[in-house]
């Protein structure tokens, strides 16, 4: 290794060091890129809602069978995100809003479920 390749590399690492003191939020754990994006949220919600709905309104029992995977999707998707070792940096990466999307999109096919049993109650048999 040659004087001049030493010095490039002392100067990049005094640089980076020099970055990560002047904006110290450039050290996020980036964990954002590993997790679900708020958008497959909302489709596996509009999906399940949907798919909920129309079955439930089909044969009650069919709701509830289809309502049982986007459940334990989310079921896996709330451990992950909720996990001690991801909860504070995706929290800082991503906010509040995220956390309250990911319920929000659960509550939508909730919603689509319940409102498939009245809708199957109040028509004909």
């Amino acid at each position: 290794m040659s004087f001049k390749s030493n010095r490039t590399a002392i100067s990049r690492r005094a640089l980076l060091a020099l970055a990560c003191l002047a904006w110290p939020d450039i050290l996020l754990a980036e964990v954002s890129d590993k997790e679900p994006t708020a958008g497959l949220f909302w489709q596996v919600g509009l999906i399940g809602a949907l798919l909920c709905l129309f079955a439930a309104r089909l044969k009650p029992w069919l709701g509830g069978i289809c309502f049982a995977p986007a459940a334990i999707w989310f079921a896996t998707l709330f451990m992950e995100i909720h996990s001690t070792d991801v909860r504070p940096y995706l929290r800082l990466e991503q906010g509040d809003s995220y956390y309250l999307q990911a319920y929000a999109a659960f509550a939508f096919i909730l919603s689509g479920l319940i409102a498939g049993y009245l809708w199957h109650r109040r028509g004909p048999s």
